[in-house]
């Protein structure tokens, strides 16, 4: 069993912050080794457990400046290599009641569904995975901060690509055809 400690671990991940777990909202708990998401919106932050050799200890880290987690990996990742998707759900709960003189019926429906919107944390275009990608989504500041104009569509034969953040021939970006 390997052991690590957070000096050996600021070593091996120099590109990575180490944060105190009091900067963050709940300290993540841990019942597995690995590299975990953390859940707040940025798509920066994730933790680490590691065996102490007494117990499973968490250590909150940080992608750098224009890196964010990716859990598929299960490490940090460029900004232009994957989408930064924040998951949302609403839930709609709708009563009714009717009541006669002999009889009352009660009926609750709930509804759950989830979208998934990027996040923007700096201005630029995208990419949208799609097998043609021709899909992107652009971010710009609006005042109040980072908006984004979502499922935006390369015109005509043009790919997108991602380094140069714009539409380009198909003879000038080869595209992978992936989808998430």
């Amino acid at each position: 069993m390997k052991h690590f400690s957070a000096v050996v671990l600021s070593c091996l991940y120099t590109f990575f912050k180490i944060t105190n777990s009091q900067d963050t909202a709940t300290e993540p708990t841990c019942t597995e080794i690995g590299t975990f998401e953390i859940y707040d919106g940025t798509c920066r932050n994730y933790y680490m457990c590691i065996n102490n050799g007494a117990s499973l200890n968490p250590i909150v880290l940080s992608c750098a400046t224009s890196f964010i987690f990716d859990p598929d990996q299960g490490r940090c990742v460029s900004e232009s290599t994957i989408t930064c998707m924040q998951t949302t759900t609403t839930t709609t709960t709708t009563s009714t009641t009717s009541t006669t003189s002999t009889t009352s019926t009660t009926s609750t429906t709930s509804t759950t569904s989830t979208t998934s919107t990027p996040l923007c944390f700096r201005y630029g275009r995208f990419p949208i995975q799609d097998v043609e990608c021709k899909k992107y989504y652009f971010c710009y500041w609006s005042g109040a901060g980072y908006s984004v104009m979502n499922n935006l569509t390369c015109p005509n034969m043009l790919i997108f690509n991602p380094v140069k953040e714009k539409c380009v021939s198909p003879q000038m970006y080869q595209c992978s055809g992936t989808t998430n």
